[in-house]
């Protein structure tokens, strides 16, 4: 397992997990938390353990629907986790951040947990297998909140697909919300704000869940 860290503080009160995108690498999401400049904070980047076929890494193996494997990023996912937990954090003190491909890793991983995490925050994703979504949702996963965001100049994924997930997370009883800019494929920089007010509401409401 290949992953960089670092904490903005001697403090930190929670964790976030940056997914990086299709041919990304452990490097590709550093620039995402620079810029989302957050407080107390311990930041992962974990690398995808399969190779793209056009150089870099991914977290699915295979094309079609059959062989569409995604074994090896759970389990790195969940070494993570568990040792983050060791270290102290509470799972509700833990967020997903994951950008195009890593944004439906953090979806596909979180929704079949048997436990709560901060939130997760797909940018630019889309939920791929939709049945599969309803059928193996997890009761415990729907308290973790979501926020979905997108850029609605987005060419590479069509942004109608976060609306879909929206409408999906909805009736399966997720708290979800969606946020648009207008940007191409690409993070939205300018979410930043936004970003940091739902990882800071949903750390202080798992706070005052553990009194």
């Amino acid at each position: 397992m290949i992953y960089k860290s670092f904490s903005t503080s001697d403090n930190v009160k929670c964790a976030i997990i940056a997914l990086h995108g299709w041919t990304g690498d452990v490097n590709s999401m550093i620039p995402i938390a620079n810029g989302l400049n957050s407080d107390d904070t311990k930041w992962l980047f974990p690398q995808a353990p399969y190779d793209a076929s056009e150089g870099g890494y991914s977290w699915f193996d295979g094309e079609n629907d059959s062989l569409w494997n995604q074994n090896a990023s759970f389990k790195i996912l969940t070494t993570l986790i568990k040792e983050l937990h060791q270290e102290g954090f509470q799972h509700r003190s833990i967020f997903l951040i994951g950008f195009s491909q890593g944004a439906c890793l953090a979806i596909e991983f979180m929704i079949r947990q048997s436990f709560v995490l901060g939130g997760i925050i797909p940018v630019a994703g889309f939920i791929r297998y939709k049945k599969k979504f309803r059928r193996e949702a997890s009761i415990q996963s729907k308290k973790t909140p979501v926020l979905l965001i997108h850029g609605d100049k987005d060419r590479v994924i069509d942004p109608e697909q976060s609306v879909i997930a929206k409408e999906l997370f909805r009736k399966c009883g997720y708290k979800v919300e969606l946020k648009l800019f207008s940007t191409p494929h690409k993070f939205p920089f300018q979410g930043n704000m936004i970003i940091k007010n739902f990882i800071e509401q949903n750390q202080k409401d798992s706070n005052q869940l553990s009194h």
